[in-house]
């Protein structure tokens, strides 16, 4: 069978398009956390959807796994195989714009298309998504994002990335090709998100467990005209998210997020080092709009922005946009209003500026400021939590400082909101080698600084306990969660009802389940283990089987 998998598979799609290379197939399976426990029989790149939808048909008929991935950027194992009866689909490819209509305020767009290329694709159009993608834009995928769900620009305004989508094109396990919202009957365009049942919604989070995206119809807004950009210092991260939620129920910032001492040291290690060049301070000067300095003025406020940042402390970061200068003053007032009075004080606007000025940069962040590796976790609350999640959090990595220390681990967060809903993203730092993906994904610079670090699998794995135990923790105080993959629960954590309806659903649009089979922890029965938080302060039970406590 592999060998006839192997050669059909070559001749639809072309030889050079599938590839059995020990070196090609490591690094498919290796996300950010590390590489996977199985290697599929080859992976493939198609070169359009039809050739995606023909191979899928192919892989499945033979009875093997069909696992789909982006640009690889995810943490949580969604495309690593829980067999090596595997095909793994590579959809970079699958890249173009389709249709930008203006009229009707709607982008198609093939899954393989980095967000970098939609929002420069758009630009042109004075358009853009309401939210516009993740930090990792110039290689993320938008149909790895909306398969995974999550975001960054745009997401304090208009919510998760799932809530800018109006419809799918989605191949299925038999490799049939299936449309979503109202474009799922006849004659119908993807204009509108609702005709009936909402299809839509059931493919997008899926870590592609339902089916692959093929296109993704988005919604389009006009470009902002005006932005403008304040950042605040507070004493301790309580102080920081209790102003995020404030601003959250206000509706007011487009983006908003804090970053505590060891993110600002960070920061000013590596976040700055594009001040030394000239062409970025130009960038940030034309980005400024209707605040707009000459290009000296602009490299000043960068370097101020950089001293208030080596200080250190806990520091919010927040974008407002509007139609013109009246409706961001009223905005940026509203704002000081509501940041001022429990902040430390205001600090210049420096590093939400330079995040906007030019949103996808190229990605330099997959390794820490020192050539550490970087993995996070995280959990999304309602804002009502926010305070008591992050206390509970900041205990959780004190009881555990020695162990830290002792290995060398550091620990940074970032947190912020999703239209009315609190994320907080603890994320681990530590000296171990370059895997698979880091050897491909890194700069040049990088890769010839550390590529000789030694493994360091002790710490390794304290990290790697630490995040899923952490990740039990939450779950006992009610968090859901992006890029659900295979680490984080979410068949053991459904009821009894809704776990069947799942099932049902998944058997009914992959039958054999050969689509990325183990996504969602599908593959688990429906059943909970529940033990005691060692913690006395921490009453709840922690119903993950797979959580361990050190």
């Amino acid at each position: 069978m592999t060998n006839a998998a192997l050669s059909i598979l070559a001749n639809l799609l072309g030889e050079d398009r599938v590839s059995t290379n020990p070196a090609d197939l490591t690094y498919y399976v290796t996300d950010i956390a590390g590489e996977g426990p199985n290697k599929p029989l080859c992976a493939v790149r198609p070169q359009n959807v039809d050739a995606l939808c023909q191979a899928v048909q192919v892989v499945t008929g033979m009875n093997l796994a069909v696992i789909p991935r982006g640009s690889g950027l995810s943490y949580t194992g969604g495309y690593q195989p829980n067999t090596s009866d595997a095909v793994l689909f590579d959809l970079t490819d699958i890249n173009a714009v389709v249709e930008i209509n203006e009229a009707d305020r709607y982008v198609i767009v093939e899954a393989g298309c980095t967000w970098d290329k939609l929002y420069s694709s758009l630009a042109g159009h004075g358009l853009r998504t309401p939210a516009f993608g993740p930090l990792s834009g110039s290689e993320s995928t938008v149909g790895g994002l909306v398969s995974n769900n999550g975001g960054f620009f745009g997401n304090g305004a208009y919510g998760a990335i799932a809530d800018s989508v109006l419809s799918l094109d989605v191949v299925l396990a038999d490799g049939s090709l299936v449309e979503t919202g109202s474009a799922i009957a006849e004659g119908r365009v993807p204009f509108f998100r609702h005709f009936g049942p909402d299809l839509t919604g059931l493919f997008l989070g899926d870590t592609g467990a339902f089916g692959i995206k093929a296109r993704v119809t988005l919604k389009l807004i006009a470009m902002p005209a005006a932005e403008n950009h304040l950042s605040f210092a507070y004493e301790n991260i309580e102080d920081i998210v209790e102003i995020q939620a404030a601003l959250a129920r206000d509706n007011v910032c487009a983006d908003q997020w804090g970053i505590d001492p060891t993110g600002n040291e960070n920061l000013a290690k590596r976040g700055f080092l594009f001040l030394e060049g000239l062409s970025f301070v130009r960038d940030v000067a034309h980005a400024s709009g209707g605040f707009s300095q000459t290009v000296s003025n602009v490299a000043s406020m960068l370097v101020d922005g950089r001293r208030a940042v080596l200080r250190g402390g806990w520091s919010l970061h927040i974008s407002v946009e509007g139609d013109g200068d009246s409706e961001i003053q009223l905005k940026t007032d509203r704002v000081r209003k509501i940041a001022r009075p429990s902040a430390l004080k205001e600090l210049p606007g420096t590093i939400p500026q330079v995040t906007r000025a030019k949103p996808f940069r190229p990605i330099k962040q997959l390794l820490g400021p020192e050539g550490q590796n970087w993995l996070p976790v995280h959990g999304i609350f309602p804002l009502s939590r926010a305070t008591e999640i992050s206390a509970i959090t900041e205990e959780y990595f004190v009881r555990h400082f020695e162990k830290l220390e002792q290995h060398g681990i550091t620990v940074s967060y970032l947190t912020g909101t999703v239209g009315t809903a609190f994320i907080i993203e603890p994320m681990f730092f530590w000296v171990d080698r370059l895997h698979a993906l880091h050897q491909r994904r890194v700069t040049d610079d990088q890769k010839k600084a550390y590529t000789a670090t030694a493994a360091n699998e002790a710490a390794r794995e304290i990290v790697m306990t630490l995040r899923s135990d952490l990740a039990g923790l939450w779950d006992t105080f009610g968090a859901t969660h992006f890029q659900m993959g295979r680490f984080y629960n979410y068949g053991n954590s459904l009821s009894s009802a809704a776990r069947a309806m799942v099932d049902a659903i998944k058997g009914a649009v992959d039958p054999k389940g050969l689509m990325n089979p183990g996504a969602l922890q599908l593959d688990r029965p429906a059943e909970s283990k529940s033990r005691k938080s060692q913690f006395a302060e921490f009453p709840h039970d922690l119903t993950k089987d797979t959580r361990n406590v050190i």
